[in-house]
């Protein structure tokens, strides 16, 4: 029976982690905000570029010209997702400094290392997803503003829809990666935190 009553103590499925994970997207929206503007702006920066590269190809094809994205453009992106991950890193320990007692409390409560740690990485996700739709559509706006004014309009419409649906999914595992890698150290600081310390932290 008791062993019975620990097993159901610790469970902690992933409809809990996503139902507090997005609980506290929602409490500490000011500092989640911070995560998604990182996550679209590198998003939407590939967005754009990959966009524009299918748009010049095919105009290419057509007018038989020689447009396409150079190659330092692509190493620009790299460097903001680079940024990207570093803005997460920072903004997910502040988070974890923030939430000390938080994490003490529910640590005492029977929460598991590996319970804190799904909680995290669950709202990572939940930034990441938010910031690669946001990020996408703003690169979708972008790249079509600005190969419509330079190479027409006309060439837009040419384009299959299957290609930024497919980049819509990879920019959405893509944001989704970025952000799980960048949020491993404070999910295992947050994880590895004795509770006993964490209910005496001052903020």
């Amino acid at each position: 029976m008791n062993s019975k009553e620990e097993r159901k103590r610790i469970t902690f499925s992933l409809a809990d982690a996503l139902r507090l994970g997005y609980d506290n997207v929602k409490r500490r929206f000011n500092r989640a905000v911070l995560s998604i503007v990182a996550i679209t702006l590198g998003i939407a920066f590939f967005s754009t570029l990959s966009l524009m590269d299918n748009f010049f190809q095919l105009y290419s094809q057509a007018e038989r010209g020689s447009l396409r994205v150079e190659s330092y453009q692509y190493g620009l992106v790299l460097v903001s997702l680079a940024v990207c991950i570093v803005s997460i890193t920072n903004s997910m320990l502040i988070a974890v400094y923030e939430r000390y007692r938080e994490i003490g409390t529910m640590k005492c409560l029977g929460a598991l290392d590996q319970h804190v740690l799904k909680l995290f990485l669950v709202e990572s996700v939940i930034l990441a997803f938010l910031g690669g739709i946001f990020g996408f559509g703003i690169g979708l706006v972008a790249s079509i503003l600005a190969c419509g004014f330079s190479i027409g309009f006309h060439v837009i419409f040419e384009l299959s829809p299957a290609v930024p649906l497919v980049l819509l999914g990879k920019v959405v595992l893509l944001s989704i990666f970025l952000s799980t890698v960048a949020t491993m150290y404070p999910a295992y600081k947050a994880a590895k935190l004795d509770p006993v310390e964490a209910l005496r932290y001052e903020i």
